[in-house]
């Protein structure tokens, strides 16, 4: 009965009563309480408290495929590959810093240097997504004007004070706007979670020219069936460069990314 109950409720006042129980459990699992521990020991539901990936609360799929979520195992075995690479993290597409806060804490415990840079319109999808729901794929809730926008840079400033992340530089707005803030930095890795064709376009034509020999642009949403504009946007950019495609897999999650060969 309960259950029938919670599928009633809409998803706004879902997603505010999961915000008053994470509110009342925080006290009892604070951040401070595994902040010393590897992030790969967290428990899950401190990962679900905080609303964070932490690895152990990553179910692998029965066999491998690329839909889902960021994978913050995959995520963090990136983190891993590029830790000497010379250039900064960026994560393009934070929402909540789901993904965001467990990658400044890896590089915090691997005591790199690094800085973390993320960006977000907080906003939600503008008009540019109507290209994408013109495209001939399977429907998505979220492919929509607006989707996206119950957060805020608040509510990730407040998760980064919460897990001491001070190795975060988070720029708001829309790329056209915030990318050119970093026009002078170099990238070892690069992790873009965007869904729609225009906003890859962008961030491609950005980076690329900015990451570092062996740097890693990876694309969460390539091949997934909802999100083709991530496949035309990718395969545009690629035509006529020396770089291919290349695979990961954990478990069962595959992902597509680029290793700058130049």
């Amino acid at each position: 009965m309960a259950g029938d109950f919670a599928t009633r409720l809409s998803e706004p006042l879902r997603g505010a009563v999961r915000e008053i129980v994470r509110k009342v459990a925080r006290p009892l699992l604070p951040a401070s309480k595994y902040l010393n521990q590897p992030l790969a020991t967290w428990p899950p539901i401190f990962g679900a408290v905080h609303e964070v990936r932490v690895p152990r609360r990553t179910r692998p799929y029965p066999f491998p495929r690329p839909t889902g979520a960021a994978n913050i195992n995959i995520l963090l075995a990136m983190i891993d590959r590029t830790i000497s690479i010379v250039g900064d993290v960026a994560e393009c597409g934070v929402f909540r810093g789901a993904t965001l806060v467990p990658m400044a804490v890896h590089l915090m415990q691997r005591g790199c240097g690094k800085r973390l840079i993320g960006f977000d319109s907080f906003e939600g999808y503008d008009n540019s997504i109507l290209l994408d729901i013109s495209m001939d794929a399977p429907d998505e809730p979220c492919k929509r004007v607006g989707a996206f926008r119950n957060t805020s840079s608040a509510v990730v400033l407040g998760k980064l004070r919460r897990f001491r992340a001070d190795n975060v530089t988070l720029i708001p707005g829309y790329f056209h706007d915030s990318l050119p803030r970093c026009a002078d930095h170099r990238f070892s890795l690069v992790h873009l979670d965007l869904g729609i064709y225009q906003a890859y376009k962008e961030c491609l034509e950005f980076f690329y020219p900015r990451m570092s020999f062996g740097g890693v642009i990876l694309a969460n949403d390539y091949n997934k069936p909802p999100w083709p504009g991530c496949n035309r946007a990718v395969d545009e950019f690629l035509t006529g460069k020396p770089e291919k495609l290349q695979l990961i897999e954990m478990d069962n999650y595959q992902r597509f990314y680029i290793c700058k060969t130049d």
